[in-house]
This record gives structure tokens, sequence and C-alpha cells, in this order.
């Protein structure tokens, strides 16, 4: 996937499995047989990203209301997440 952009909206990969564990969360790409476990705000911009998808400055928001935290700070740390997702082609462009 090329450069995450603030603007577009980010959707969850098909074949990505999500679930909730003692003590936190994971992925599963079931095409490549890896798993990822998430820490609490990775799991969260996970959540934002079901149904229609989010953007990263959606995310953001979201994200800095949730925590108390301006969007401004948020946004670096989503930008990264979404980054990281998408080079293990865990999440698709919508």
């Amino acid at each position: 996937m090329s450069k995450i952009d603030a603007q577009d909206r980010y959707v969850s990969a098909e074949n990505v499995v999500f679930c909730e564990l003692e003590g936190g969360s994971a992925l599963l790409d079931l095409k490549s047989s890896s798993y990822f476990r998430l820490n609490e705000t990775a799991h969260f911009i996970w959540e934002q990203l079901d149904g229609d998808g989010a953007t990263a400055d959606a995310i953001a928001s979201a994200l800095g209301e949730s925590f108390e935290v301006a969007q401004e700070e948020c946004l670096p740390d989503v930008l990264d997440i979404l980054e990281a997702f998408g080079t293990a082609d865990l999440i698709v462009r919508k």
C-alpha cells in the first residue's frame, strides 16, 4: 500500500480476523498466518475501521476525545499505526 493519507478512508482487509484476548486484543491475517498483538491505542484505531472505515483525521479526533488529548497530538501516532497496518496488508484504502 502506498503512503497513508490523513484524508483517505481506510477499512480492515477481508482476510483479517480481530479477536479480544485476556489482557488485550490481536489480529490474525489469514492470508499470511501472521499474528499481531494490539496495544490499547492500536485496538482503538482498529475499531474505527469497522463498517465504512474512517480517515486518519477522524480517528485522531475520536482518539483525542476518548483519551482527552488534542487531535494534533494524536494524528502522528494514528498515521504511524495505519502505516504499520498498511505495510502488513491489514487495511485497504476505500
